[in-house]
């Protein structure tokens, strides 16, 4: 029996496969190769700079177009002549429609990362209604994007689907050995943090991430651990380490704890793995529409806890006081300063939150449980 052929369409902005993309290029890289065998994929992007046109991705045929103005019409003629049975566009609705109104007869799924493209001022909600009933399937990766959707569009709840999103556990190593533990001793030294326990930031430098809360609750912080240390790790946008008006008033809040803050441009995935492993907690303070929010599973899976807004999808992650801790945004700093100083004073109950966690991960939040259920449905649909 022939395999159903099924076109994955990344949105056009990155190129895949990078460490400088965003986490919509990730999920494919990741997800994807892990169905071959059960489904014919080709996966489709934009061109990128010694990067050949036609390529593999773990095994996966991948092929690279012109970005722009002529990326659609190139992934158009591409389509046209493969003749897939069913088109994946990921977080482009727009892209998406254009694509069904050119190949009605094909199934068309829109597998949505964030709320970011169907709001407005990006679109309005009633021009994402129209387009969302051109769809055969709606894919998101959270309750919560869901829950967005459906308040606003009740109609559309029976056409959408759940797929929570995961990670390469093997990438993550987590402290609890011997070896582990030298290993970061050594790190440490390395860079002159010997004695400081670290409290990791890993993310985009953007508003809604949400550090300067952390900053704010930094004095309560180190009034009651002075050797601690705040890791800032990332950058405003995916592809450069631009500054932004927003980094620069992060840089100027954090210049009176010069001794404890410490900023590091991007590191790319899956080398991040390294500065979780020196974490002793990692602080995810986003604002309310954060999706799913990857760094949590990330933390997870290197074992250490996670202090997170109880914002978004994140509670479908965290599970609060077995696997982290979730603070709700309106008792920032002060709620995020207490449950950062009561970890820290706790390690033996570090290291139990961190090992929950990693079992969490390891049965719920691996790409190979996100490659499954995708698979279901591309089968289903």
């Amino acid at each position: 029996m022939d395999l159903r052929k099924v076109a994955v369409v990344t949105p056009g902005s990155f190129v895949i496969p990078s460490g400088r993309s965003s986490s919509v290029e990730r999920v494919v890289e990741q997800t994807i190769p892990l169905a071959q065998g059960a489904m014919d994929v080709r996966i489709y992007g934009v061109l990128g700079k010694g990067l050949p046109s036609k390529d593999t991705i773990n095994g996966v045929p991948c092929y690279r177009l012109p970005s722009g103005a002529n990326y659609y019409p190139s992934l158009l003629r591409r389509l046209q002549k493969w003749r897939p049975d069913i088109i994946e566009v990921h977080n482009r609705p727009l892209l998406a429609q254009r694509l069904k109104m050119h190949l009605p007869d094909v199934k068309t799924v829109l597998n949505l990362h964030s709320n970011t493209f169907i709001s407005p001022p990006y679109m309005s909600e009633q021009r994402f209604g129209n387009i969302a009933r051109w769809m055969d399937r709606i894919v998101v990766n959270s309750r919560f994007l869901l829950e967005d959707i459906t308040i606003r569009h009740p109609e559309l709840s029976d056409k959408i689907t759940i797929n929570h999103l995961g990670v390469s556990l093997e990438h993550f190593t987590p402290p609890f050995s011997p070896a582990a533990k030298a290993w970061r001793e050594a790190r440490l030294a390395h860079y002159g943090w010997s004695g400081r326990r670290i409290i990791l930031f890993a993310g985009r430098l953007i508003p809604d991430k949400g550090v300067h809360h952390l900053l704010e609750a930094l004095p309560q912080i180190i009034d009651k651990h002075p050797d601690v240390l705040l890791l800032i790790i990332g950058s405003a946008g995916y592809g450069s380490d631009r500054e932004t008006a927003y980094v620069r008033e992060l840089k100027r809040a954090a210049k009176p704890y010069q001794h404890w803050v410490n900023f590091r441009p991007f590191v790319p995935y899956p080398a991040i793995a390294d500065w979780y492993s020196l974490a002793d907690i990692v602080v995810v303070p986003s604002a309310p529409r954060e999706a799913f929010g990857l760094v949590n599973v990330e933390a997870m899976a290197a074992g250490v806890p996670v202090i997170a807004s109880s914002a978004g999808g994140i509670p479908e992650i965290v599970e609060n006081g077995v696997t982290g801790y979730l603070v709700q945004s309106d008792d920032f700093p002060a709620g995020l300063a207490q449950r950062i100083n009561n970890l820290l004073q706790d390690e033996n109950l570090r290291r139990q939150i961190g090992m929950a966690g990693r079992e969490t991960v390891r049965q719920r939040f691996r790409w190979d449980h996100t490659a499954e259920r995708w698979v279901h449905l591309m089968q289903t649909i």
